[in-house]
């Protein structure tokens, strides 16, 4: 008896444990599927995703998709799609659309795969996190104090990262306007997945991809670099470097070369890569430096398209020094600071470092300037197609009115960067200064 005791609370404790670990996975179901759906349905909507794809925070001359469908209907009929000056996307861009363009279905789901691809990475890359900051928390247990502990917190479960990033409406835009961001994003995103679980050649494949696509990317390789080396010393770092700049190089050229294979030219270098250095192409957008070029003489021009490019660049470096130890939070601002800075900036930039930033959850409770961020961009976000509407279709406004708005999106993605690394050096401070006596730590709390 006491045998078909032990056997039937086995059995309980096991149905119950499977119970239990059913239940997450059949929520993140339910959640994905929401966000389908939600993309679905807002497809279906007449009109809206055309009214979306024109519209310019969304879509830029580098992500607009009524321009890779153009250069895909010139590549069909035998036309060099770069001779035109139209089309500023990357040719592997065109071969993955040319069987598909003709069929919106699949264009649509393409579009939601890869949205709900991201999810699915930062609902892992959190997990992830999460395991590594427990077992680190584990081996440090007998220097922990109390108060250290209640420091720690707790880091936010992936569906909810997931949820977060799904849900923002900055990200729903872009899938449903159709922006080829969303392809860098996903590659980006990948990169630092792979880079988390340790595997070089497609790390550095994303990051080559996402470089491929919209050529600033390139910058991510330092944070995947110090993902892929952060457990590791001495010789071995050195070599697994010296791997993965030689993985990343040999995936630029390997891109490169099958774009040559299939245009027959190098012409797309010019037409993509020259316009995102050059700027040639001046459309409105959110960004901070079309308004700049255009009232700008034309003798200057040179010298300030090579401050502003070096201007992004430049950060790389001391970020990636100064954070090296959290080489997750370098790759979200280092992909913040590309999408402010950047020439042609859209709200899918947006979406990917706010789908980054809660990765570090941990950090909110140190920000200063939440409300004041989320009031920016809020304001930011309501005004714009409202100040295009009367500068472009009333008359009653000016590229003034337009370019205000874009200062204003781009004052709270600067407060955000800046917000959000005083709340990680803080918190890193408070984690190497432990107060010496519990009440210290309630009395701290209390004044933030």
């Amino acid at each position: 008896m006491a045998a078909v005791h032990q056997t039937q609370t086995a059995s309980m404790a096991s149905l119950s444990k499977s119970e239990t670990s059913s239940k997450p996975a059949s929520r993140a179901g339910t959640v994905f599927a929401l966000a389908a759906l939600v993309r679905l349905v807002l497809f279906e909507l007449p009109g809206l995703a055309d009214l979306l794809a024109s519209r310019v925070e969304i879509s830029t001359p580098i992500t607009s998709f009524k321009r890779l469908s153009e250069g895909v209907f010139l590549f069909r009929n035998g036309v060099p799609p770069y001779s035109g000056g139209v089309v500023h996307q990357a040719p592997l861009l065109l071969g993955l659309f040319y069987p598909i363009i003709s069929i919106p279905v699949l264009v649509r789901l393409l579009y939601i795969a890869s949205d709900l691809a991201i999810g699915s990475m930062l609902s892992r890359m959190a997990e992830l996190k999460a395991s590594q900051m427990s077992r680190k928390q584990q081996h440090e247990k007998e220097n922990t104090t109390g108060s250290m502990a209640e420091m720690e917190g707790s880091t936010w479960s992936g569906l909810t990262v997931a949820s977060l990033y799904l849900f923002n409406p900055f990200t729903v835009a872009s899938c449903v306007g159709q922006s080829t961001i969303l392809f860098s994003n996903v590659a980006v995103v990948a990169s630092l997945w792979m880079g988390m679980k340790g595997n070089k050649s497609i790390a550095m494949f994303g990051v080559a991809l996402a470089a491929y696509l919209s050529l600033y990317p390139i910058m991510l390789a330092i944070p995947v670099a110090l993902l892929l080396t952060q457990h590791i010393d001495g010789e071995s770092k050195k070599r697994a470097i010296q791997l993965s700049v030689g993985f990343l190089a040999t995936w630029t050229v390997a891109l490169l070369g099958l774009s040559w294979v299939l245009v027959g030219s190098w012409d797309f270098m010019s037409s993509v890569y020259g316009t995102i250095l050059s700027v040639r192409d001046l459309t409105p957008n959110l960004g901070l430096l079309w308004y700049f070029f255009i009232e700008m003489f034309d003798h200057f021009r040179p010298f300030f398209l090579v401050v502003f490019q070096l201007h992004l660049f430049i950060f790389a470096a001391p970020v990636s020094i100064k954070l090296r130890h959290h080489p997750l939070f370098v790759a979200y601002l280092l992909t913040a600071i590309i999408g402010t800075l950047k020439a042609y900036t859209s709200v899918g930039d947006a979406s990917l470092y706010l789908g980054l930033l809660p990765l570090y959850s941990e950090v909110f409770k140190y920000m200063r300037y939440s409300f004041l961020i989320g009031n920016l961009f809020l304001y930011s976000s309501c005004l714009a197609p409202i100040f295009w509407y009367l500068w472009v279709y009333l008359g009653s406004g000016n590229a003034n009115f337009y370019y205000a708005v874009g200062l204003v999106y781009g004052i709270g993605e600067i407060i955000l960067m800046v917000d959000s690394t005083y709340a990680l050096l803080r918190r890193d401070f408070d984690l190497q200064n432990p107060p010496t006596k519990p009440e210290d730590w309630s009395r701290e709390v209390l004044q933030k």
